[in-house]
């Protein structure tokens, strides 16, 4: 039950990656991950797309639990992928300054400070706290909830950008 739940959020990730982004490749290569197997065609997806990659041995394991790190890398390929559709609107740049907590030569990093740096994680973010728990339901929805709200904050424009014409002379209208 508990691994099922866990990756429930994972899911509802591949779900959102599926319905956003254009299809690429239809082939994983997991030999953990038959092709009549339920998930098959997501996992498809978001291995085309980058968002996930699998483990060395050649497996997708998508009966474990998934460490906050794992969640926060995906995380972090998924909201590229985002950026990326929508790198046409001007992006806001938000003021933070929060650590991460791990070297740069750790595998995740990169991703963790994409995160940090775009304002998709806050100081209190669980994916910089206890680094290899397995995440929960609650942690999945609170991570995506701050993400969707740090990429609203990031993509909408605020009033001292709008561009507002100065006011012409009156017109007549006879």
């Amino acid at each position: 039950m508990f691994r099922t739940v866990c990756w429930t959020g994972t899911i509802a990730l591949i779900g959102i990656a599926i319905a956003v982004l254009p299809a690429g490749a239809q082939t994983t290569g997991f030999k953990d991950v038959p092709s009549d197997h339920w998930a098959a065609e997501a996992v498809q997806e978001v291995v085309a797309k980058g968002i996930m990659k699998g483990f060395p041995d050649g497996t997708f394991r998508g009966d474990q639990p998934v460490t906050r790190y794992e969640l926060a890398v995906t995380l972090a390929r998924f909201m590229r992928h985002v950026e990326e559709s929508l790198k046409d609107l001007k992006a806001r740049t938000p003021r933070v300054s929060i650590p991460v907590p791990v070297k740069p030569q750790h595998w995740a990093f990169k991703d963790l400070q994409f995160l940090v740096n775009h304002g998709y994680v806050t100081d209190d973010s669980p994916l910089l706290r206890e680094p290899y728990k397995p995440v929960d339901p609650d942690t999945v929805s609170a991570v995506l909830a701050q993400a969707i709200i740090g990429l609203v904050e990031r993509y909408t424009i605020s009033p001292e950008d709008l561009q507002v014409p100065e006011a012409g002379p009156p017109y007549r209208m006879d």
